[in-house]
């Protein structure tokens, strides 16, 4: 079998992989350089963690998504470190009922282990937090994955091992019921099969997924805390909620990087990807959406802001359709990265097993 990969993200550098150590013959295509700073995986890092809120489906899921990665790992070149800060992760609660209070719930059912910080344990462990307002603090385990390292080492790994890795190679069209893609510049390349991991291009080069995927533009802001509290930021926790009706995440500094700060509230969806800068106006927002929930967060200093667009799904689900001898993979919504490498898995099974419902039902959740 020979498989076509178009996108060279997460998931189709993964499923890749996977289809490549199954013995399958792999060709990828990327539109631009690998990692491709307009695609959804590409940044420094991106977070993991199992705190899920009520999506029971995708906490349960957590457990195989972190084994997935620490069987990539295995197989890169570089040490652990390189592609994962193992820094742990923390979510908050402010009021009953909220998304880390579901969460732990959920987390407690399953028997996955985390912590429960209450009352002053939350300034003694955690200073860089303002010390009130809290009902309490869980932490549990996850970081930041250091995507563009994963993204790069992954690729060239793959092309030492005999995987054609096509850069600088965009899709003009996919011909589903005979395998072909065709690219921008007239070339056509053949396969047995045709996947698209193509991000926020899927619903263009698949229109019957226009109505179902379309593009979210999010912001993010890499900044600096005070000089007086880089302390209390050594060795913190990324976060993935901060409590009530709120959606902060972000991470703490690592690998010499800033603090990387997100609130998923700045987010708005779009009809294209043509909007990536990050205005002043957004930056100075985000920064002010931290005060009362980090120490002197008025007082840090921003470095640079990012805009970024993921692949929006109905209902944050993941997606796995098959048309003629192609298949379409929109594993994004949001929390696609930390899903990549058991994502891999799961379109390689599919593939080999021919069984496209029973896999996409153990992905959609």
């Amino acid at each position: 079998m020979h498989a076509l990969i178009v996108g060279a993200g997460i998931n189709g550098l993964c499923t890749a992989h996977a289809l490549h150590r199954r013995g399958v013959s792999v060709t990828v295509v990327e539109a631009g350089r690998v990692p491709n700073p307009r695609a959804a995986s590409s940044d420094h890092h991106r977070l993991t963690r199992p705190f899920y809120g009520a999506a029971t489906g995708y906490a349960q899921r957590m457990p195989a998504a972190f084994a997935a990665w620490e069987a990539l790992f295995a197989t890169l070149p570089g040490p652990r470190a390189r592609y994962y800060a193992d820094v742990g992760m923390l979510s908050a609660s402010r009021e009953v009922g909220d998304y880390t209070d579901l969460s732990c719930a959920v987390l407690e059912e399953m028997g996955e282990p985390f912590e429960r910080l209450e009352g002053r344990s939350i300034a003694q462990r955690l200073p860089f937090l303002e010390p009130d307002g809290w009902r309490y603090v869980a932490l549990a385990r996850g970081g930041a994955l250091m995507a563009d390292a994963i993204l790069r080492d992954l690729a060239d790994g793959l092309r030492a091992e005999g995987v054609q890795v096509l850069e600088m190679s965009p899709v003009a069209a996919i011909d589903a019921q005979h395998g072909h893609a065709t690219l921008d510049n007239g070339t056509r390349l053949k396969a047995d099969r045709v996947i698209l991991t193509a991000g926020v291009q899927a619903a263009r080069l698949w229109p019957g997924s226009a109505g179902a995927l379309h593009p979210r533009r999010t912001v993010i802001l890499y900044a600096d805390p005070p000089e007086g509290l880089r302390s209390a930021w050594a060795g913190a926790p990324c976060w993935c909620d901060l409590g009530g009706a709120t959606d902060y995440w972000g991470a703490a500094p690592v690998a010499g990087l800033p603090l990387k700060l997100g609130n998923g509230l700045m987010g708005r969806d779009e009809i294209d990807d043509t909007d990536r800068v990050m205005t002043r106006a957004e930056m100075e927002a985000m920064r002010a959406s931290y005060i009362g929930l980090f120490r002197e967060a008025e007082r840090f200093t921003m470095r640079w802001g990012q805009a970024n667009y993921w692949t929006k799904a109905p209902e944050h689900r993941f997606a796995l359709h098959a048309e003629g001898r192609a298949l379409l993979v929109s594993a994004d919504s949001g929390h696609g990265f930390k899903f990549g490498a058991l994502t891999g898995q799961d379109v390689a099974d599919a593939l080999l097993s021919d069984d496209i419902a029973g896999v996409s039902a153990r992905m959609a959740c």
